[in-house]
């Protein structure tokens, strides 16, 4: 064989290899769009596991909550339109029906309008007071609950588990550590939270879509302090002793956030939320300062087929 064969079949091989190479590196990324090209039900069920470490460093589980909404996409124009109705609710445990975070599934109607990860309008909150009074609770939880901040906190809340559903747009690789990426495109500057990371972990058959899922690594503020203090020390786990600490009430925590979403057109398929939390309470007549951890789980599954029967 002459050297002009040999490396004319050389070149061959090469052109072989890196055609497969390209197609590989076309493979490793996704566009990611937030378009609809028409409207789409989906139900939703959200389920949260909300745990405080007690005295002897095991995990105490108080309340778990678990409900059913009804959400209605449609795009006009670049506006994303959100409608989510309550439909049941399944939850149980010390504060089943006083978690202010959780009490927002259960708001009658809640619709928001946005473009891109951006909510330029949200609508319903105003309902808020009336689930309250349609809820028996003692005096000490419904002033809590009613504080004029709350639905302010709410609203806040909303539009986070919208941002952070909302991050990639675009191209993006299958599977990296995009947070340089991510940054570079002005999509992590937020006011209220620090990003950590933000890393792709693939595709995944979720409701019989193939979406893709990535992790936020985040440090946030608790909103609403009271809460998970009450359940630690009012829940009969040995921790009564801190009843007398229910000033300078404040949390922080170190949040792992997964979502999986349909590339197509956004919409999530999944979303879990693993917080470890660190909170802080003060004896106002002794001024002495106490801590205590807690282990927060929250899953959220969207589904294309009714998985229950709505009850009236």
């Amino acid at each position: 064989m002459s050297l002009v064969s040999s490396k004319i079949k050389l070149l061959y091989r090469f052109s072989i290899l890196s055609f497969l190479f390209v197609l590989l590196a076309c493979k490793s990324e996704v566009e990611v769009n937030y378009k609809l090209n028409e409207p789409v039900v989906r139900d939703m069920y959200t389920e949260g596991y909300y745990a405080t470490i007690d005295l002897e460093g095991e995990e105490r589980i108080g309340t778990i909550t678990a409900v059913y909404t009804k959400l209605n996409y449609k795009s006009n124009g670049d506006t994303l339109e959100l409608t989510r109705h309550f439909e049941i609710d399944k939850s149980k445990g010390y504060l089943k029906n006083y978690m202010p975070s959780e009490l927002l599934w259960r708001i009658r109607e809640v619709s928001l309008k946005a473009i891109d990860r951006e909510v330029l309008q949200t609508t319903g909150f105003n309902l808020y007071d009336t689930l309250l009074h349609s809820l028996s609770m003692p005096t000490r939880w419904r002033d809590q609950l009613a504080h004029p901040e709350n639905i302010k906190h709410l609203i806040r809340n909303e539009k986070h588990r919208w941002e952070m559903t909302h991050l990639l747009q675009g191209p993006v690789p299958v599977k990296a550590n995009i947070t340089e990426l991510l940054r570079e495109r002005g999509r992590l500057n937020f006011a209220l939270i620090q990003i950590d990371s933000v890393v792709t972990n693939g595709f995944h058959n979720l409701d019989s879509k193939k979406c893709l899922g990535y992790t936020v690594h985040l440090h946030e503020r608790e909103s609403f302090p009271y809460f998970i203090w009450e359940q630690h020390v009012n829940s009969k786990i040995g921790t009564e002793k801190y009843q007398t600490y229910h000033t300078g009430l404040e949390a922080t925590y170190y949040t792992q956030y997964w979502v999986a979403i349909d590339p197509s057109n956004g919409i999530p398929c999944q979303e879990r939320e693993f917080k470890q939390g660190l909170h802080t309470m003060i004896n106002p007549n002794t001024l002495d300062t106490a801590t205590f951890k807690s282990n927060i789980s929250l899953e959220r599954l969207y589904t294309s087929e009714p998985k229950y029967k709505s009850q009236d």
